[in-house]
C-alpha cells in the first residue's frame, strides 16, 4: 500500500482514460495481472497475500471501506490466499482516526464478508490485542512492526504474559525465560499485569 499497485488502485492518483483506469474493475487490472504473473511461477501449495490500502482517509473521492471489500472480492476471485489490510499512506490529505487497533475492523469486515483469510495491522501492540483479534475472528494473521522495534523479543514476552510455556525459546537465552517466569508468577500471586 502506497506504492505502484496501490496508486493503480487508487482513485486519488489513478487518473488514466484507458482500460487501467476508471472503473474500479479496471483500476484492478494490472494489480490482477502482476497477481497473476507471480502465481504463474511461485509453487501453487505456497500461499500469496496482497497488502492493501482498505481506507484513503479522504471520504468517498478514495478508496473506502466498502470499496475494500470489492477489492478483496477481486483478489480472492484471482486466487490471492491472503488480504493483508491496512490503510492509507496514499495521500498527504488524509484524515486517519487512530487509535488501538484501528485498523482491525477493515479486516474484519472484508474476513466476514469477503470469506478470506486476512492480516489485521495498525497499532496492535498489547499480547492480549492480537489474542482478541485472532478469538474473535477479526482476522487469522496480526502483523506487528513497531512493537518488535521496540523489542525484538517481544514474541517471547508476549508468550509469557499470556501464561504460554509451550513457546520453544533459543537456548542462550533460556535463564532469561526463566526470570521471567518468576516474575510472571511473583505479579500474579500480588494481582498485577505482568
Amino acid at each position: 500500500h502506497g506504492y505502484l499497485l496501490s496508486s493503480f488502485i487508487t482513485p486519488l492518483t489513478n487518473r488514466r482514460t484507458d482500460e487501467y483506469g476508471g472503473s474500479l474493475e479496471n483500476r484492478m487490472r494490472y494489480p490482477l495481472e502482476i497477481f497473476r504473473a507471480v502465481r504463474a511461477v511461485w509453487p501453487s501449495e505456497k500461499p500469496i497475500s496482497m497488502r492493501i490500502s482498505a481506507n484513503d482517509w479522504v471520504g468517498i473521492e478514495g478508496v473506502t471501506p466498502a470499496d475494500a471489500v470489492e477489492i478483496a472480492k477481486l483478489l480472492h476471485e484471482a486466487g490471492v490466499d491472503l488480504c493483508d489490510v491496512s490503510a492509507g499512506q496514499t495521500s498527504i490529505a488524509a484524515k486517519p482516526v487512530y487509535g488501538r487497533m484501528f485498523q482491525t475492523p477493515f479486516s474484519d469486515r472484508i474476513r466476514n464478508e469477503v470469506g478470506m483469510a486476512t492480516m489485521a495491522v495498525g497499532n496492535i501492540y498489547e499480547p492480549d490485542h492480537v489474542n482478541s483479534i485472532l478469538m474473535a475472528g477479526r482476522a487469522d494473521l496480526v502483523a506487528l512492526a513497531r512493537p518488535h522495534l521496540t523489542d525484538p523479543y517481544w514474541t517471547l514476552h508476549a508468550a509469557v504474559a499470556l501464561g504460554d510455556r509451550g513457546v520453544k525459546w533459543p537456548d542462550p537465552y533460556l535463564p532469561g525465560r526463566d526470570q521471567l517466569y518468576r516474575l510472571a508468577q511473583r505479579e500474579a500471586a500480588a494481582g498485577l499485569k505482568v
